[in-house]
């Protein structure tokens, strides 16, 4: 037999999926969990250094203080889905944040 013989096929895969799933809900089996964080300090860092000098100037450009910024960075406190979002604008887009600011 070759390897993708040996494969299972994704309707196996599916099928298998669902059965756990299903035993999962029946309380037979604990499913291992990872939880993910969307927004790390190490990429918070980074957009902040992506389009400013220091915390003070993101401060200034963006309204986020300083101290905020720098509890994030640190790992201290974890941003909001709120501030998640407007972080991952500035990330793709600041021009974009700062035209809706007037600060531009």
């Amino acid at each position: 037999m070759t390897k993708t013989e040996d494969a299972p096929t994704f309707g196996d895969a599916l099928l298998e999926g669902l059965r756990e799933a299903a035993a999962w809900k029946r309380g037979e089996l604990v499913l291992e969990t990872v939880e993910v964080n969307p927004m790390p300090p190490e990429r918070i860092r980074s957009i902040r250094r992506g389009v400013s000098k220091s915390a003070r100037d993101f401060e200034q450009r963006f309204g986020i203080p300083a101290a905020t910024l720098s509890n994030w960075e640190q790992g201290r406190r974890t941003p909001d889905p709120a501030a998640q979002v407007l972080l991952r604008v500035i990330e793709q887009d600041p021009e974009a944040v700062l035209r809706v600011m007037n600060r531009r």
